[in-house]
């Protein structure tokens, strides 16, 4: 084999590497955070050493951040939100419509699903990188709580109100996607499935719109 052909196959190799501790960060810390997911749960998913981490980025918080930039451009790839698309519709069914569209990792397990899910462990355990990240930028579930609620909000309302709205609307959905395993064990023993779902949209929906009218 030649320099060349020797030089490619490591090239491959690396980024295979690369990829494999990528993929398996962004499963580890869906389930247990950036706090609770380690870095040898996540070079055992990705049969990698543990010094790959380091190699590719510097440690677990490079490792977080690059998992925090292709969770940016998962969102915007899919555009599984437009807000274009919630400007058209009624602000009762653009409410409907943020709710569901992030309630869904709970019957879905797809990529964007375990993004949304790192975001929701962000809302209880924070930590310095995401803090970080968001500074540049910030995730687009607050994006598109505030057009919703802007919907709502007189057009005097000061920033304050909104922020408190915006705020409070992201975390209806986060609050289940985050614990979805443990509201399923007693004493809750939620089950979620496709109909489920439409229940609980229904009900934050409700809860939402009595909220919203009255600030």
């Amino acid at each position: 084999m030649s320099n060349l052909d020797q030089a490619r196959v490591a090239s491959r190799s690396t980024e295979t590497t690369r990829a494999a501790l990528i993929k398996a960060a962004t499963s580890v810390f869906a389930e247990y955070g950036y706090g609770g997911g380690s870095v040898r749960l996540i070079t055992q998913r990705a049969m990698a050493n543990q010094a790959a981490v380091n190699y590719h980025f510097g440690g677990k918080d490079g490792l977080y951040r690059e998992v925090l930039m292709a969770a940016t451009r998962a969102f915007e790839e899919n555009s599984f939100l437009d807000a274009a698309e919630l400007d058209a519709l009624s602000p009762e069914d653009a409410l409907r419509r943020y709710l569901h569209q992030f309630l869904l990792p709970l019957v879905k397990r797809d990529r964007v699903s375990r993004f949304l899910r790192i975001f929701a462990w962000e809302s209880v355990q924070p930590s310095e990188v995401f803090s970080a990240f968001i500074t540049n930028s910030p995730p687009r579930i607050f994006h598109l709580a505030e057009g919703v609620v802007r919907r709502f909000l007189p057009q005097d309302a000061s920033a304050e109100t909104v922020t408190f709205a915006t705020l409070w609307l992201a975390q209806q959905p986060m609050f289940f996607v985050r614990d979805a395993e443990r509201l399923a064990q007693p004493p809750f023993s939620l089950k979620f499935d496709e109909d489920a779902l439409e229940r609980l949209v229904d009900t934050l929906a409700g809860l939402s719109l009595r909220g919203l009218a009255r600030v």
